[in-house]
């Protein structure tokens, strides 16, 4: 698989014009196909070498991005199980249960998962460098949401605190996407969804638990 970048600062907000971002994809680059057996170890090669925050978040990012795939079958299966229980609040609830446990020992045994896994990941890379990170659940829809939706979240994505200050991030959406012709996962990286303008990221995003802040400041 290529590793491919469209622009290092193409979704960058202002804050980071200065930074140069190259070393931190270089990192990604470095440890492409790693696997996720020893974390902390995995963490630490990415980010050792980096001396800013959003530059070791920016490599932890990619290499998520890089080197795990959306999970179609799983994801298909969790589509068609959570519409069956959307009226059994008590079902769904056993069912979410039951599938996160089987998302995360299949995230970790062969690197597919669902928005979820790539959510988890997410936060659970970056606060091994030592930046806080938070997973926001709610809906996500590719052709903008033109009204509020109801019912029950079906995405999981990120929010990040660089600097003091919180920025937005979709793993899930800048990895690829799913070839619904084929079945399959297709790697496709999209910088757009890396710290992306809050006002943009509400075109498609829409916050469960915060839903007029998009949950970017506390």
């Amino acid at each position: 698989m290529l590793f491919v970048l469209a622009s290092p600062v193409l979704a960058q907000p202002a804050d980071f014009d200065h930074i140069n971002l190259r070393p931190a994809e270089n990192r990604a680059r470095q440890f492409q196909g790693e696997e996720l057996d020893h974390l902390p170890i995995l963490v630490q090669n990415l980010t050792a070498t980096l001396n800013t925050d959003v530059e070791r978040f920016r490599a932890i990012y990619l290499w998520v991005c890089h080197n795990i795939k959306g999970d179609y079958a799983m994801t298909q299966m969790n589509i068609r199980k959570r519409k069956r229980l959307q009226e059994d609040g008590a079902g769904l609830e056993v069912w979410n249960s039951q599938v996160r446990k089987e998302i995360f020992s299949i995230l970790k045994d062969r690197k597919e998962t669902l928005c979820t896994g790539y959510a988890f990941l997410i936060q659970a890379m970056s606060r091994l460098a030592g930046i806080e990170s938070e997973i926001v659940n709610g809906f996500g829809r590719s052709d903008g949401l033109k009204k509020r939706p109801i019912g029950m979240a079906n995405h999981s994505w990120n929010r990040v605190r660089l600097n003091g200050k919180w920025y937005l991030c979709d793993a899930t959406w800048s990895a690829g996407y799913f070839d619904e012709t084929n079945h399959l996962f297709v790697f496709e990286y999209d910088d757009s969804y890396f710290l992306m303008e809050p006002e943009k990221f509400a075109q498609s995003h829409y916050s469960y638990s915060n839903p007029d802040k998009l949950a970017t400041e506390r």
